[in-house]
């Protein structure tokens, strides 16, 4: 339970990388949960919503782990 409550709590960081890394945490967490629900929807059928559910929710899921490892690149360089 206070792991929800943290990650709530992630998005009023002062610190821009921090804010910026709950926001990717955020659309990770998203795009898992569409993947999942199109994966569930392909049981009724493979064409149709479930299938874009699941390539949109990848998509997202893989853009945010991306921006994600970015996010850490900049805070290591940065030295903040």
């Amino acid at each position: 339970m206070n792991v929800f409550r943290d990650l709530l709590n992630l998005s009023k960081e002062k610190d821009k990388y921090s804010k910026i890394e709950a926001y990717c945490i955020y659309g990770l967490l998203g795009g898992a949960f569409m993947l999942s629900l199109g994966i569930a929807l392909n049981i009724f059928g493979t064409k149709g919503i479930s299938a874009i559910l699941a390539m949109y929710g990848s998509l997202i899921s893989f853009l945010s782990t991306i921006a994600l490892v970015i996010v850490w690149l900049l805070e290591e360089i940065k030295g903040e």
